[in-house]
């Protein structure tokens, strides 16, 4: 004898009132290999920039005109510990690094292996196999979050600001980064 509760499954299911949802769409990460090539850190038309570059100063957006990556001016280093966390030097002087102030914002300071807040995880919606792979210049990760390794902040332009700074993690544009070698 079937039972109420199988028959009624199956009435509702012959008549369509029974539907699968399909699960969200999980989407892979990626960490990107910078092979040690110059970069630009961009966000649509910004771009991490510092002047002048000495310990201290605060990264501020520069906005540029097309191709905004004509120069580049960071080196990202992968620091050799799993997953991968990275430091990013100003392309000159690769003993000064992007830091986090106390009040939150990005500055240059000099190189301090013991100082956490000079520590990134970067995390991507696409890589290619590496900086290398684009030949000419070009983007090469794109949809990036740039994580603080000591808070777990976020990388940020300011809203109505001019420098670049941490906060909570959100989905928001101003928090998305792509990376890109020189453009020829």
């Amino acid at each position: 004898m079937i039972s109420a509760a199988v028959l009624t499954a199956c009435i509702a299911a012959m008549s369509g009132i029974v539907s699968a949802t399909p699960a969200p769409r999980q989407y892979a990460l990626c960490n990107p290999n910078f092979e040690g090539a110059g970069v630009s850190i961009i966000d649509t038309d910004v771009e991490w920039g510092v002047s002048p570059a000495v310990a201290g100063t605060a990264l501020d957006r520069t906005l540029g005109g097309f191709p905004p990556n004509a120069t580049v001016e960071w080196h990202v280093q992968q620091t050799g510990t799993f997953p991968p966390t990275y430091i990013v030097k100003e392309i000159n002087h690769n003993d000064l690094v992007v830091d986090i102030a106390t009040n939150g914002l990005l500055t240059l300071e000099k190189i301090d292996s013991t100082k956490l807040t000079q520590t990134w995880q970067i995390s991507c919606n696409s890589c290619s196999s590496g900086a290398s792979s684009t030949p000419g210049g070009g983007e090469f990760a794109s949809g990036c979050k740039i994580i603080s390794a000591s808070s777990g902040l976020c990388a940020e332009v300011q809203h109505a600001g001019v420098n670049i700074h941490v906060t909570e993690c959100n989905p928001v544009i101003a928090q998305t980064w792509d990376f890109w070698t020189a453009t020829a």
